[in-house]
């Protein structure tokens, strides 16, 4: 699906379907993306404050980085997630 890390081809590959059907489509691959860095955010914070890890303020600067850095890094996965649940729920043929 993907050329480089951030670029998406228009089309696939080996099938030539086209991936975006219409304008704003990966909008909502933005809420698979918020949604794994809410939650993996939030349970390793509480792990490590509620295990005395490291001081409030500490664990407050690692995770702006972790929010910043994570949504980057998942990027092509949460694209490819969405993509393939409109997939199984609207099927549609390869050059639409």
């Amino acid at each position: 699906m993907f050329r480089k890390w951030l670029i998406m081809n228009d089309d696939c590959p080996e099938c030539g379907c086209h991936f975006e059907r219409e304008k704003g489509f990966y909008l909502g691959s933005i809420y698979v993306n918020y949604g794994f860095t809410a939650i993996s955010m939030t349970t390793l914070y509480m792990i490590a404050y509620f295990s005395k890890w490291a001081d409030n303020q500490t664990l407050l600067k690692i995770a702006l980085i972790y929010v910043v850095i994570v949504p980057a890094v998942i990027h092509p996965f949460a694209r490819s997630i969405w993509t393939s649940f409109d997939h199984m729920w609207d099927p549609r043929d390869r050059h639409n």
